[in-house]
């Protein structure tokens, strides 16, 4: 069994992931609104922050950057394979990857592969990838997305992830990915206020009208 079933009563195969199977309104956009990022070890006296938020505030910020909704589309969906996937973070994909080379080292011993870690970790992107394409299908999004859009929705996702680790995490205890520490926070309105779920799903709604206006209705 590949497949897992939806709040909207969907088949959504992993494995043959079909933009005939996104729905936005009712399984997508709710799902994300309720994911915590940070395996929601953001501030402990609120709810989750969640993933459904960040894709929202840094769809935003792009467009007000750069005043183009393709890009602003792009990062909004940039997350959404979540809603099917989980927020599988690097940090337990990378440390997965490590567990699968020490089961090879333990149970082959020098006929291990050196590439039976790397596998792993290709595996991950290979199903994020496809169900990227369903979901930026159902969307009328080219996939894969053009490459100074992926250029632009790497470098905001970057920069929103150093600003919510400034604004919502107590102090790192050690240093994060070199590639993050040196990152330029995003520029925001205010400081991050954390959205209940039900307002995180109105306001990704209406940024999907904004820059999408005709995906709601397409993939119903």
């Amino acid at each position: 069994m590949t497949w897992m079933q939806t709040a909207s009563g969907r088949a959504f195969d992993l494995l043959n992931p079909s933009a005939d199977d996104v729905n936005f309104e009712v399984d997508v956009i709710p799902s994300l609104a309720k994911t915590g990022r940070f395996a929601c070890h953001g501030p402990v006296e609120s709810d989750a922050y969640s993933v459904g938020q960040h894709s929202v505030l840094g769809a935003h910020a792009l467009y007000r950057d750069t005043g183009s909704k393709e890009m602003a589309a792009a990062f909004l969906l940039h997350d959404a394979r979540e809603s099917y996937i989980g927020d599988n973070i690097s940090p337990m994909q990378r440390a997965l990857a490590a567990y699968a080379g020490q089961i090879a080292r333990d149970e082959l011993g020098e006929r291990a592969q050196p590439g039976g870690k790397r596998l792993v970790e290709l595996a991950f992107q290979l199903m994020g990838h496809q169900v990227d394409a369903a979901i930026y299908t159902a969307a009328g999004i080219t996939y894969p997305l053009p490459p100074d859009v992926a250029a632009k929705v790497k470098e905001y996702d970057l920069r929103m992830l150093k600003a919510e680790i400034l604004q919502l995490l107590v102090k790192p205890p050690k240093p994060w990915t070199e590639a993050i520490e040196k990152a330029e926070p995003l520029r925001l309105k205010g400081k991050i206020t954390i959205w209940p779920w039900r307002r995180t799903a109105d306001e990704f709604c209406s940024a999907m009208k904004l820059y999408l206006p005709a995906a709601l209705q397409r993939a119903a």
